[in-house]
């Protein structure tokens, strides 16, 4: 078997096709039947949850022993670990996690980060790869309001204004840069409005993320320059 590039399937390593008609396709890894737009160039597919899975618990554990109030710096550690793909459905839990990690670290707060950390996968694996062009709303940005539902305890009847805000305030950050996916770019982009929006609201005190890119390289649509991660020395 081929040693999938980073970006690509990872079966094969081929570029993936981004279609404008999803087809019935079955997981290389579970076998299971889907309906999906994504394949790959020789008709490989990979389920969400089979792509998330070698990081969801790694993440956990990242986020049980963080004492930090930096939401990025808890991100960028789940986003070196072996199992993070450049690109998935994986980091629309991350930024959730990410935020719930930090948003307990911060002084006042009670909640209990495991029972959080449970809630909010449950919730964000629902967000499929590829929302940002097939849904027209990027998962990182919903993945924000997840993580704000969780810790103030939203539901239809109440919260959801602020956690609609949120969202739309990450949707509006991220869509100001660039139309080509990037999800580490818009994990940084979604964190950074996140902590802006919980300080003025009045939610929660977190410390102000500060962004360096380290994964251009493996990004085989990195718009270089033109990214706000890449400008910062």
């Amino acid at each position: 078997m081929e040693i999938a590039k980073p970006g690509g399937c990872l079966i094969c390593g081929a570029p993936l096709e981004y279609r404008t008609a999803a087809g019935v396709h079955k997981c290389a890894l579970c076998g299971r039947a889907f309906t999906s737009a994504i394949v790959c160039g020789r008709g490989h597919y990979v389920c969400d949850k089979c792509h998330a899975d070698g990081a969801i618990a790694p993440a956990k554990a990242v986020c049980l022993r963080s004492r930090s109030r930096d939401p990025w710096k808890i991100a960028l550690e789940i986003m070196r670990l072996g199992g993070v793909n450049m690109h998935g459905p994986e980091h629309h839990i991350i930024v959730g996690f990410a935020l719930a990690a930090a948003y307990c670290n911060a002084p006042g707060v009670r909640l209990q980060l495991p029972k959080m950390l449970n809630t909010i996968e449950k919730r964000a694996e629902k967000i499929p790869g590829g929302a940002c062009g097939y849904w027209g709303a990027c998962g990182a940005a919903l993945g924000t309001g997840v993580f704000l539902s969780a810790a103030i305890g939203a539901t239809p009847l109440g919260g959801g204004r602020l956690c609609n805000q949120l969202t739309a305030r990450c949707l509006a950050a991220i869509a100001a840069v660039s139309d080509v996916r990037c999800c580490k770019r818009n994990v940084g982009i979604s964190l950074r409005e996140a902590v802006a929006f919980l300080r003025e609201e009045g939610i929660a005190e977190m410390d102000a993320p500060r962004i360096v890119c380290e994964f251009s390289s493996r990004n085989n649509e990195c718009i270089g320059s033109a990214c706000p991660w890449r400008q910062v020395e």
